[in-house]
């Protein structure tokens, strides 16, 4: 609800997105629309509502931003506790009055060039783009085609929407591009460090790729190859964490990946109904989620430590 009027989510998420890029501009903060609205934009997915707002928000400001948000009453999501997965690179800001969130980047999975390099290299890109009746602030095709590429690349398992929209980029976005922008996508990519990252997809763009970076030479890539190759699958997801823990530590963290607190387990899946019943059930369920990925979590550290970024998500044979 905001001023004592109920918002339809349908008419709230545009709204969400016009104002985080205004409370952004009013604290002298630059900030860009990301994801949905941009890929609408650019022919990159058919239209269709966003579930919330996603802004990319320069590094240098990102603290005063969130201050300027927490101002008109937005705040962070809580998360579960202890040292399972969490998102570095955003923050999921909710507010009591309002039926969706603003999620603030500071920056972008896949991007592995400085966070603020990034921002100013898609920033000198920007184009406009209304919501709302406000012009707002957009990356150009090139950046909202690395995002999507990236964005369904590193979550297809957490929706199968993902996997679809990864899979459209290379039947129907690609094979509509001219040279010239595809040339434009492969140089920015190599400008923000996503000519690994992204190279699944980019190597459908028929344009010359550097030689993929070997495995040992830069530990984000090297995390980014096994989370691809296990699909976002969360056990993939709490290899890194456990591998970093003392061995003397390992059993208890262990113990606490597969089977973690109610209240931990709420944080997570807030949609779980009441009682110790449900919550058990659904512990359950995530359990036989996570021995059922394991065999290809597992082959996909394989791919990462040979230096390859799995393709197979693209593969006919796959789907």
């Amino acid at each position: 609800m905001t001023d004592g009027v109920a918002l339809l989510v349908a008419d709230a998420v545009p709204i969400a997105h016009a104002l985080a890029i205004d409370v952004a501009r009013r604290a002298g903060v630059r900030a860009l629309v990301v994801k949905g609205p941009s890929a609408s934009l650019h022919g990159l997915r058919p239209e269709r509502l966003s579930a919330d707002a996603d802004v990319l928000i320069s590094p240098d400001g990102f603290e005063e931003y969130l201050q300027a948000l927490g101002r008109c009453g937005w705040y962070e999501r809580p998360t579960a506790e202890g040292p399972g997965p969490k998102a570095s690179h955003s923050i999921t800001l909710i507010h009591d009055g309002w039926p969706c969130d603003i999620d603030a980047h500071v920056q972008f999975p896949g991007f592995l060039a400085p966070a603020q390099a990034v921002f100013d290299e898609l920033w000198t890109r920007r184009e406009p783009l209304v919501l709302a009746g406000i012009e707002l602030d957009t990356v150009d095709r090139a950046g909202a085609f690395l995002v999507a590429a990236l964005h369904a690349l590193r979550t297809p398992a957490q929706t199968a929407r993902h996997e679809a929209e990864v899979r459209g980029l290379v039947s129907r976005v690609i094979p509509s591009t001219d040279a010239a922008t595809r040339a434009d996508v492969v140089a920015l990519a190599l400008d923000v460090g996503a000519i690994d990252t992204a190279r699944p997809v980019l190597a459908r763009l028929d344009v010359s790729l550097p030689e993929p970076t070997p495995h040992g030479r830069d530990a984000a890539l090297d995390a980014w190859r096994a989370r691809v190759g296990g699909r976002g699958e969360i056990l993939a997801q709490w290899f890194p964490i456990v591998s970093r823990t003392r061995w003397r530590d390992r059993p208890a963290l262990v113990a606490r990946m597969v089977w973690p607190t109610d209240a931990s387990f709420r944080k997570s899946h807030p949609e779980t109904p009441p009682g110790r019943v449900a919550a058990a059930r659904g512990r359950l369920m995530r359990v036989g989620r996570g021995f059922r990925a394991a065999p290809r979590v597992l082959w996909g550290r394989v791919l990462a430590r040979r230096g390859v970024t799995d393709d197979s998500l693209l593969n006919e044979d796959s789907q």
